[in-house]
């Protein structure tokens, strides 16, 4: 993980975010796979088509930002964890396959704000403790909810 304030254990701040990179690419993986909300639904506005159906306007839709990220036309093996599949280097995914803030008028206003403080607060978290998970809960298997979430995930932290 970039460590930008040299390891001084002061917190990350706003002014390490363009060298916390990697970070970033943690926090877009983990929101790939966890989208918080993972079952969400739109009405149609006005009549359209999709995929060559016609929808008439009031027509409630339902779609899945989990089954949408875990797609494997749109993602390389999308059951692993992945960082480097968001390097700008590499092909990246359509623009619309990744929405763990939604998307079109109903996007979540916060998006930036949270990536922003989950990077920080990753970042700041891994500079100054080792997270280690407990015996018996290496494996974590999303659970369904309001939110949609990694289950019971049991870690402990040691200073570094």
């Amino acid at each position: 993980m970039t460590r930008s304030w040299s390891g001084s254990g002061n917190p990350a701040t706003h002014a390490d975010l363009p060298r916390l990179e990697l970070t970033e690419r943690i926090i877009f993986e983990t929101l790939r796979l966890y989208p918080q909300g993972w079952f969400l639904t739109r009405t149609v506005t006005h009549d359209t088509h999709l995929g060559g159906h016609p929808l008439p306007a009031g027509t409630s839709l339902a779609y899945s930002p989990y089954l949408i990220h875990h797609r494997p036309d749109l993602y390389t093996d999308p059951e692993s964890f992945d960082p480097d599949r968001w390097d700008p280097k590499r092909p990246q995914p359509p623009r619309h396959a990744f929405i763990p803030f939604a998307t079109g008028a109903r996007k979540c206003i916060g998006d930036t704000f949270a990536m922003a403080e989950a990077t920080l607060a990753l970042a700041t978290i891994t500079a100054r403790w080792r997270l280690k998970h407990l015996p018996g809960h290496h494996q974590t298997r999303p659970v369904p909810g309001a939110s949609i979430g990694p289950g019971e995930l049991r870690m402990q932290p040691t200073l570094r």
